[in-house]
């Protein structure tokens, strides 16, 4: 049976991921330091009329970070898998460069929606504590066109790369 090599990080990513990793972990350190601050009650849920849509315990302000957190973690773990050529017996495997497209899609994925829920959470703390929120209307859509277009064309590279070969 023929070995295929790994294919490698592209050194961009690795770059990107240690960078929202540090802002991450930034914005928990700074709800952690602000924690003892934030009223028993605060708003866990808005719209995006910037309205308060339910309120809950101060805890819930991690609810949303854990969870971009967990699909950052699946993404990562996806993105090593596709780093790896799968053999099957008579199918032909992913090539180099495809995988790489793999590993470069999951790669803006990940970091993009990591991204955004640190940056939600900025904005749950800035409510919480009585200022203004800092996350508008036009940001929540604005990412979803942004995750939906690295979707999309990673999507449609694979496709185009598929053909070539």
């Amino acid at each position: 049976m023929l070995e295929q090599q790994k294919t490698p990080t592209p050194r961009f990513c690795k770059q990107l991921t240690l960078i929202v990793a540090t802002i991450f972990i930034a914005g928990m350190t700074a709800t952690l330091i602000q924690y003892n601050k934030l009223p028993a009650s605060i708003p866990i849920l808005q719209s995006f009329k910037s309205e308060h849509a339910q309120f809950g315990p101060k805890i819930a302000i991690f609810y949303l970070p854990f969870i971009g957190f967990m699909l950052f973690l699946l993404l990562h773990y996806l993105e090593m898998k596709a780093a790896y050529p799968i053999l099957r017996k008579n199918k032909p495997t992913l090539s180099h460069t495809q995988r790489k497209n793999g590993i470069i899609t999951f790669c803006l994925i990940k970091n993009s929606i990591l991204l955004y829920f640190t940056y939600s959470l900025f904005n749950d703390l800035t409510v919480a504590l009585g200022h203004y929120r800092i996350l508008q209307q036009w940001h929540a859509y604005l990412f979803l066109f942004v995750v939906s277009t690295i979707f999309i064309m990673g999507i449609v590279r694979g496709i185009m790369l598929g053909k070539k070969e």
